[in-house]
């Protein structure tokens, strides 16, 4: 049942409540350096010796912007803002700015540093209303009347790396475009920066108190970094180094020279297509897919082409690469995972991305990694047929524990399924959860009683080794937000006609009834809200509420997803809503124009929820003293002296359950180790 009532909106007031009675300082850096920003990230490039900063833009609230280069005094607004409580500092992206000053300008100029709960970050703020991250893009998304110089931006990336030397130049020199017409016009775009970031300030709700603390909390989890264990990484680096040559060379032997390195996709598909075997992907299901077919079926040397392939082309040793670029001289990554990253409030990875890591499907984990140890790709390769894939098995690895330190982690059991239950009142799973939870018993496990649900047979009927059981937790991962054919056949490409697929979706909605309803009726809300601006509309423990400007959905802590320039379209008989999605930094119509249903709504939710849970642990675990390194989707990774915590605590501070969730059902598995192996 839907219902409305009159609420108050928080998005996009005239003024930042949180510091409408603060001073703001408004302030962006101009820096070169030899490093690569982009290959090495925010804080290993402001550590490098290179780095200088050649001038600094700032802005006390509404007052002119003003410069400062190097060789003048720091400027007396930065002083009072250091030592002032009434005072914020603002920027966006301002972990760039923040480690500029911490690593570059305190130890050369003596230039105050300022504590995470000073900062403002207008791309955080940015991004939890559901805009773009990128400066330029949020200023047009909002049609701010001020806008980033793209001529400016050219000139800065032109000015911050070294050029090169000109012929009558000693070429071991380094040379820069910093002549002064070009110095003036870097200025003058640093200064447009400003207003850029001041008047987006000024647009923007600030975050929440809660959220504020998140993202503090952030800022000092990536400032932390995680430790890697660079010997085993550099051996890991070496035996890739070795095998993709050969692999390449084989390739352009049984090509004849039309496919010369096995990444090279489109040449390598047309080649498979002139021997007969058109495939339309050459990802890794879609080769093993290939590979099952008998010998009759597929001749030896498309086999084997194949086998190159999927021997070849891992995703994941690329990250070594990656790993060792950022890894600063303390064997420590930092700035891997940005706040707010996801619309549903989900960090996104920076660089290494840690969210991406291979899982291992080798069988023996500690004989691979002791294997790949060596870095002598010939043992290797004498042990596995595909060493590059063994090396892929390995990556988490890399990341382990400092000396002295031990690696304590948890994440939550199947979050998604509980909290979809739990949001649609499907009592029956709940009830499922709570009796596994309490009785560990095999046959309780909730997929096993999907599976009977879906199977019309006796509960307890199955138990995990049952081949039941994966039809259980395949409908519930493919069909949880109205998926079908298309849905289960990411996680099953081959098993089961699609007439089966279509009766196992029929029986699986049978037996979750309250899921259903709440597709529906959330689709029903979201949409009775966007024609009925100002006025919510509740379903359940979610209410929505458009702005014009945005469509707000509230979860049951509170929190708000947004999204940006919703409106209702289709004729009179179906209609659904239309937002603008800016997830990928680029402003496009949710679903390429296709709009909202039931089941994105229902995704969001429960993944926003399954982020704040994740959130709140967090917060508990660092305040009890466990300094995260690592929180990978429903995981948290802490690191700590050994001896310091058991997996018991760590599991109690995981699942302890927040006061607007008390009958949700929350569990969670935690180990220790020295390396991240997961």
């Amino acid at each position: 049942m839907l219902d409305t009532v009159q609420i108050r909106s928080n998005v996009l007031p005239a003024t930042s409540w949180q510091d409408a009675l603060r001073h703001v300082l408004h302030r962006d850096y101009e820096t070169r350096s030899h490093a690569i920003l982009k290959t090495v990230g925010t804080y290993k490039y402001a550590t490098d010796p290179s780095t200088e900063v050649l001038c600094c833009a700032y802005a006390v609230d509404d007052e002119p912007v003003q410069l400062w280069t190097p060789g003048n005094p720091v400027p007396a607004q930065f002083i009072e803002a250091a030592t002032n409580p009434a005072w914020v500092v603002c920027a966006h992206g301002a972990h760039f700015e923040d480690a500029i000053e911490h690593h570059v300008l305190h130890p050369r100029f003596g230039w105050p540093v300022f504590p995470a709960e000073k900062q403002r970050c207008t791309q955080a703020m940015a991004l939890a209303v559901g805009l773009p991250a990128r400066l330029s893009t949020a200023a047009k998304a909002l049609e701010l009347s001020n806008r980033k110089d793209a001529a400016g931006e050219r000139l800065m990336h032109q000015t911050s790396k070294p050029r090169r030397a000109h012929k009558d130049e000693d070429p071991h020199q380094v040379y820069w475009f910093d002549d002064d017409d070009r110095l003036q016009r870097l200025y003058e775009y640093c200064r447009q920066d400003v207003e850029v970031e001041r008047e987006l300030y000024s647009r923007l709700p600030s975050l929440s108190a809660s959220e504020q603390s998140l993202w503090e909390l952030s800022s000092r989890i990536n400032q932390r970094g995680f430790y890697i264990d660079r010997a085993f990484a550099e051996a890991a680096r070496q035996i890739a180094q070795a095998a993709a040559p050969e692999i390449d060379a084989e390739t352009a032997e049984l090509t004849a020279g039309d496919v010369t390195s096995i990444n090279q996709v489109a040449r390598l598909t047309a080649w498979l297509q002139d021997h007969g075997c058109a495939l339309e992907s050459l990802d890794r299901k879609a080769i093993e897919r290939q590979l099952t077919k008998r010998d009759d079926d597929l001749p030896p040397l498309i086999r084997r082409v194949l086998e190159l392939r999927l021997g070849g082309a891992q995703a994941a040793v690329k990250k070594i690469d990656a790993l060792l670029a950022r890894a600063g001289d303390d064997g420590r990554i930092r700035g891997a995972f940005r706040y707010h990253g996801a619309g549903t409030g989900r960090w996104a990875g920076e660089g290494v991305q840690p969210q991406n890591l291979k899982r291992p499907v080798v069988d023996d984990l500690d004989a691979a990694i002791s294997a790949v140890a060596t870095g002598d790709y010939q043992h290797v390769r004498s042990l596995y047929p595909r060493p590059l894939s063994v090396v892929g098995d390995c990556s988490r690895a890399m990341i382990c524990a400092a000396p002295g330190h031990v690696l304590i982690g948890a994440d939550f059991s199947s979050i998604e399924s509980r909290v979809l239950a739990w949001i649609a009142g499907e009592e029956w799973k709940l009830d499922a959860y709570r009796r596994f939870d309490a009785t560990h018993d095999p046959r309780d496990e909730p997929y096993c009683e999907t599976a009977c649900r879906i199977f019309r047979v006796p509960s307890g009927s199955y138990t995990k080794d049952s081949t039941e059981r994966n039809v259980g937790k395949t409908c519930d991962l493919a069909f949880g937000y109205m998926g079908g054919i298309n849905a289960w056949r990411k996680f099953e490409p081959d098993r089961f006609t699609d007439e089966e697929v279509k009766n196992f979706n029929a029986e699986w909605r049978a037996a979750h009834p309250a899921m259903k309803r709440f597709w529906y009726n959330i689709d029903r809300a979201a949409l009775t809200a966007v024609r009925e601006r100002g006025r919510v509309i509740r379903c359940g423990p979610i209410a929505f509420k458009s702005t014009g400007a945005f469509l707000l959905l509230k979860l049951p802590n509170g929190r708000k997803l947004s999204y940006p320039q919703p409106r209702a379209v289709g004729d009179e008989q179906r209609q659904h809503v239309v937002f603008v999605d800016n997830t990928a930094g680029q402003s496009c119509d949710c679903r390429n124009g296709q709009g909202a249903y039931g089941g994105l709504w229902t995704e969001n939710v429960v993944s926003g929820i399954a982020r704040d849970l994740l959130a709140e642990a967090m917060l508990r675990i660092e305040a009890a003293g466990h300094p995260i390194v690592l929180h990978v989707h429903d995981e948290i990774v802490a690191e700590v002296p050994e001896g310091f915590s058991t997996a018991d605590d760590f599991t109690d501070l995981m699942t302890r359950k927040p006061a607007w969730a008390l009958d949700l059902p929350i569990a969670a598995k935690a180990w220790t180790g020295k390396q991240y192996t997961k």
